[in-house]
């Protein structure tokens, strides 16, 4: 089994047709009455087992060990017609063990996976070849349900209520409370399974370690190993002893198919191994190749007289992007290159119809735009309070007419002045209130709703025009942004820094405002690395 794994598990179930004294008789080729349906199991024909044993935990009652007391036990206690009854494992084990140390292998593992954890264990060994460990395999069937303290079946699982943050039960549309099913034992965790797999193939290394054989097994299937190999069928009994024979059988003929692909595929690889490793080699040829080519790049960037050129940095961007799809698929290649150039082309126009070629020029005009966007958000700020006001002054227009009766009542009053002041105090109040507050707002104390409303109208169609600026002006962020990341990329690439650009324009005796420029370009472009860097390890602390 050295060559191959085989490890399979699964649940033995009344609702499925099976019955576990039927397992129980044929893995350890005995005769069995099952008291539950009164079927007999007589398997007292079978060749091949080698060994048999029953292994108990704590509290179970040493009855168990008989096969046909503990199994039919099983199957009385359990009284649904679907219900589980047992857990079967079949493992395949290393014919390079003798049958002694693979007994011994095969008890171990039973004992610290499943004893230890209370589970009763039915162990046997077949050997169902003539000669040799060919075939030699152990099945192995453990109890679903637990033993209490004193001997007695217990629960697999039980059902607990749902309740709120209060503590008070959950209640279903129906009105019923809501519940969920707690397992009692952790025999049915979902990752048991690959637990028991890989301590079984932790152990079998073990021993065929201690017994100086070379060859190792794994748990995991072929893909998760990255092994380019398609795995063979289980044989199963009946084929097994067929082939032996020398009778061609389906399954043999399947795997015998597989071990030709297998082959295959093993030539292949090999090839392929060949081929990359040549192309390994060509590829730091490139490498290197690449690493003189920006060395000179550099240099040349570094000694030329003018101030660095947009046009090349977005030209160089371009080089590198080719560079990066050498590893893609057909597709990605094609959709990258498509990607790519309108980007490219994008930037290159953009830098045309606003004449920039320096990062001088590029700060200027960014300066330009952020100037412009601040003065629109300045205005629409301005005319949004103005709005705001407008509006106070249709809510106090509207409290003023709603109360000119009473104050004018209360205006025209000779006599009972103050008597009807103290009645009407509050309508009063509000009208005064409400046109000082216009003539505050307004600097009128006539009414204006038609002029203001107007006027609102007015400024809310100016505070959209200011908004459709505002995007546009985001739109040529966007374009600006690009250029600037392609500019960091080619000088990280290249290992420029731009207090390059500031000396060659100090050299050169450029304007103090163009020195400025750059001089703000590098620590804007610095300030924005710092919070993008920040930020990169602020996430990076909170996934761990």
């Amino acid at each position: 089994m050295a060559d191959s794994f085989h490890f399979s598990v699964n649940i033995i179930s009344r609702g499925k047709g099976k019955s576990a004294v039927a397992s129980a008789a044929y893995i350890s080729g005995e005769k069995i009455k099952n008291e539950w349906d009164g079927v007999t199991h007589d398997y007292t024909k079978k060749l091949g087992v080698i060994s048999k044993e029953i292994f108990l935990p704590d509290y179970a009652p040493e009855e168990y060990k008989d096969r046909k007391t503990l199994w039919n036990s099983v199957e009385l206690f359990e009284k649904n017609s679907n219900a589980q009854l047992a857990r079967n494992f079949i493992i395949s084990l290393p014919k390079e063990l003798s049958k002694e140390e693979n007994k011994k292998m095969i008890e171990e593992y039973v004992q610290n996976n499943f004893v230890k954890e209370g589970m009763i264990v039915d162990l046997a060994i077949h050997d169902e070849s003539r000669v040799g460990n060919q075939n030699i395999h152990a099945h192995i069937m453990t109890i679903v349900r637990p033993i209490n303290e004193d001997g007695t079946w217990g629960q697999k699982s039980k059902k607990e209520y749902i309740l709120d943050e209060k503590g008070e039960k959950i209640l279903n549309k129906n009105g019923k409370p809501k519940t969920r099913k707690v397992e009692l034992t952790t025999w049915n965790d979902k990752g048991n399974v690959e637990k028991w797999r890989e301590n079984f193939s932790d152990l079998c290394n073990e021993y065929l370690a201690k017994n100086n054989i070379e060859k190792r097994v794994d748990h995991r299937s072929f893909k998760r190993q990255g092994i380019k190999q398609i795995p063979t069928i289980h044989l199963g009994a009946s084929a097994s002893a067929m082939e032996r024979k020398g009778i061609r059988t389906e399954k043999g003929d399947i795997n015998r198919e597989i071990k030709k692909q297998n082959e295959l595929l093993k030539n292949i690889g090999n090839e392929i191994k060949k081929i990359t490793s040549w192309l390994a080699g060509f590829k730091d040829k490139l490498k290197e190749s690449y690493k003189e080519y920006k060395d000179q790049s550099k240099k040349q960037i570094e000694n030329e007289s003018g101030l660095f050129n947009l046009y090349e940095y977005l030209s160089f961007y371009q080089e590198m992007q080719e560079n990066n799809r050498a590893e893609l698929s057909f597709y990605g290649k094609r959709n990258k290159a498509i990607y790519d150039l309108k980007r490219y082309a994008s930037g290159i126009n953009y830098l045309r119809e606003n004449k920039i070629k320096t990062i001088s020029d590029l700060q200027g005009h960014t300066n330009t735009l952020r100037s412009k966007n601040s003065e629109i958000y300045k205005i629409i700020k301005e005319n949004s309070q103005k709005i705001e006001d407008l509006n106070k002054c249709l809510a106090y227009a509207k409290t003023v007419r709603e109360t000119k009766a009473t104050y004018q009542e209360y205006e025209s009053k000779k006599i009972f002045k103050e008597s009807f002041y103290k009645n009407n105090q509050k309508e009063i109040d509000q009208h005064i209130r409400a046109r000082n507050l216009i003539e505050k707002i307004s600097g009128k104390k006539n009414l204006r709703e038609k002029e203001w409303l107007g006027e609102i109208k007015s400024l809310e169609d100016e505070i959209s025009k200011l908004n459709i600026e505002s995007e546009k002006i985001r739109e040529r962020y966007k374009e600006i942004n690009h250029i600037k990341y392609a500019i960091e990329v080619v000088n990280k690439e290249y290992d420029i820094d731009l207090s390059i650009e500031i000396d060659k324009a100090i050299k050169m005796g450029e304007k103090e405002s163009i020195i400025e420029k750059i001089k703000e370009y590098k620590q804007d472009s610095d300030k924005f690395n710092k919070k993008r860097q920040m930020t990169k390890d602020y996430y990076k602390n909170q996934e761990r």
